[in-house]
């Protein structure tokens, strides 16, 4: 499978060098990674202020996107909350969702995807994208 992220391509990435790139996200420089067998088949994670976001295709167009529910309840923000005036004028300096996953649960998931199987850390998967 190939892995992509902000800064970083590889083709044929194994178990370590996954587990290795994912640590590496959470910046702004860093913040996304897609692993994919092809162009429509793939899982993908992005930051928001409280975890990760983590969707995936299944082969085919917007019907076969899916995005991971968690178990656990809404995480908080790891990163301090704007004035209430800068989340007014700037709605997207903090960006919140309840479909947030940890970097642990990310790798898991990620390695899971990786490995063929089926992951036991999302609650369910549910059609579309995540809507925060």
């Amino acid at each position: 499978m190939r892995l992509e992220t902000d800064l970083t391509e590889i083709a044929d990435v194994t178990a370590e060098e996954l587990h290795r790139e994912l640590a590496r996200l959470g910046s702004d420089d860093n913040a996304r990674a897609i692993l994919s067998r092809d162009a429509h088949t793939y899982l993908q994670t992005a930051i928001f202020d409280n975890g990760f976001v983590v969707e995936r295709r299944d082969g085919g167009g917007e019907e076969t996107h899916f995005h991971a529910v968690p178990r656990h309840a809404k995480l908080p923000g790891v990163k301090p909350k704007p004035a209430w005036w800068k989340r007014v004028w700037f709605s997207g300096l903090y960006i919140t969702s309840e479909c947030a996953f940890t970097l642990d649960e990310v790798q898991t998931i990620f390695g899971d995807y990786l490995a063929g199987r089926e992951s036991y850390i999302p609650r369910k998967w549910d059609q579309g994208f995540c809507d925060r």
